[in-house]
C-alpha cells in the first residue's frame, strides 16, 4: 500500500465509510505502529504529516457535517501523536520482509528512551545472529529480534551502548574507558571481556553471563545516594535480575567452560591423588570455588581421567568414587559425604 492508498483508506475510515474488513485493517495498523521500533520522522516530515492529517480531519468533518464517533476520534489522535502513521506505512511497504536489519542514524531529538540523539540503532530481524563491530574494535553478536543502540563515536571517558533483547559481547579492552551496556533496569560495566546479556522487553528477568574477565552488574537506579544494588561477576558466573522484586541472584552458568586451559592433558589425569588436590585443579581450570564440608573426605584419594568431560560430570565422577555428593549454592560447589569407600 502506498501513501495515496493509505490516505484514501484513512479518509474513508474517518467518514464512516469503511467496510468491516477495512476498519479492522486500520485498527490493526494503528495498534501495530505504537509498538513498532522503526525510526521516527524528522522535524520537517513531522510538520508536513501533521498539517496533512489535520487538513484531512477538518475537511472530512465539514463535508459530512456529522459528529465523529469515539473510535474515529481515538484513531485520529493516535495518528497525529505518532507524527506520521500514513508515512510510516508508506515506508514499511518499501522495506522487504526478508531484510535482516534496520539501521539508522538519528540526528533529531530522541522520541523514545531507547533512541538517544546521535545514536545508530540496529535491529536484527533475521533468524541468525548479526555481528556488529564498533569503532573501538568491540564485536557484538546480536540475537534475533534484538535491538542495539550505539554512538558512531565514543566519547573520551566511557563507551556506552543500549541493548533490548539478547547479545554476546566481545569487548575490546580499554583501561581508560569502561564499556557500559544499559539494559533497562540494569547496567553492565567492563573494561575488556566477553559476556552474554538476555534482556527482552516482555521477560520477567534480565540475565548476564560472563565468559571471560570480570563484569560489574548493578541496578540503573540508586537505592540511596551512596548505595546501589549490584555485584561483581567472574568467569562462568551469571546474574539474574527479577524486574518485579528488584532482586539480583548470582549463580553459575548451566555449562561452565574451562577458563585456564591445562598446559598438558595429564594435568586432569589423576592416580591416587588426594581429593583436595583434585578439586584444586578443577577450581583453577574453571575459576570457581569448591568447598569440602566433610573433613573425613580430605584423606580420600581419586584415580581417573577428567579430560573432555563437562564440569558437572567431572564432579559426579569424583564424588561417586569417594562416597560423596555435591551441591551448588549460588556460585560455589559444596562437597560432603560419609567418608571414603573401603574394601
Amino acid at each position: 500500500m502506498n501513501q495515496y492508498d493509505f490516505d484514501q483508506l484513512l479518509k474513508k475510515y474517518l467518514a464512516g465509510q469503511c467496510s468491516p474488513e477495512e476498519e479492522e485493517q486500520v485498527l490493526k495498523w494503528s495498534a501495530h505502529v505504537l509498538n513498532d521500533e522503526r525510526e521516527p520522522l524528522n522535524t520537517v516530515e513531522q510538520k508536513e504529516t501533521r498539517k496533512r492529517l489535520w487538513k484531512q480531519l477538518n475537511a472530512s468533518a465539514l463535508a459530512k457535517k456529522y459528529r465523529i464517533g469515539w473510535r474515529q476520534l481515538a484513531l485520529a489522535a493516535v495518528v497525529v501523536l505518532v507524527s506520521g502513521l500514513g508515512y510510516f506505512f508508506y515506508r514499511s511497504a518499501t522495506i522487504p520482509s526478508s531484510t535482516p536489519t534496520v539501521v539508522r542514524s538519528s540526528s533529531e531529538p530522541a522520541t523514545k528512551p531507547f533512541e538517544p540523539s546521535g545514536y545508530v540503532v540496529t535491529k536484527n530481524t533475521s533468524s541468525s545472529p548479526l555481528d556488529v563491530t564498533l569503532e573501538d574494535g568491540t564485536v557484538i553478536s546480536l540475537k534475533r529480534n534484538s535491538i542495539l543502540s550505539y554512538p558512531r563515536h565514543f566519547d573520551a571517558k566511557t563507551r556506552k551502548v543500549m541493548l533490548e533483547g539478547g547479545a554476546f559481547f566481545s569487548v575490546k579492552r580499554d583501561a581508560t574507558r569502561p564499556f557500559l551496556v544499559y539494559t533497562g533496569e540494569l547496567v553492565t560495566q567492563v573494561l575488556g571481556t566477553s559476556f552474554t546479556i538476555e534482556s527482552y522487553r516482555n521477560a520477567k528477568t534480565i540475565e548476564v553471563q560472563v565468559v571471560s574477565g570480570r563484569v560489574s552488574v548493578y541496578e540503573n537506579q540508586r537505592q540511596s545516594h551512596q548505595n546501589r544494588n549490584g555485584m561483581i561477576l567472574n568467569p562462568n558466573q551469571k546474574i539474574t535480575f527479577d524486574k518485579t522484586a528488584k532482586k539480583l541472584v548470582a549463580g553459575l552458568v548451566a555449562a561452565p567452560l574451562i577458563i585456564e586451559q591445562p598446559r598438558e592433558k595429564s594435568e586432569l589425569v589423576f592416580e591416587e591423588m588426594p581429593l583436595p588436590r583434585v578439586l584444586e585443579a578443577l577450581q583453577k581450570a574453571y575459576q570457581i570455588e569448591i568447598i569440602v564440608e566433610t573433613p573425613a573426605l580430605e584423606t580420600c584419594v581419586f584415580t581417573g581421567n577428567l579430560n573432555d568431560l563437562p564440569l558437572h560430570t567431572q564432579l559426579l565422577f569424583i564424588c561417586k568414587s569417594v562416597n560423596a555428593s555435591y551441591e551448588l549454592r549460588g556460585t560455589t560447589f559444596f562437597v560432603r559425604g560419609d567418608g571414603c569407600l573401603t574394601n
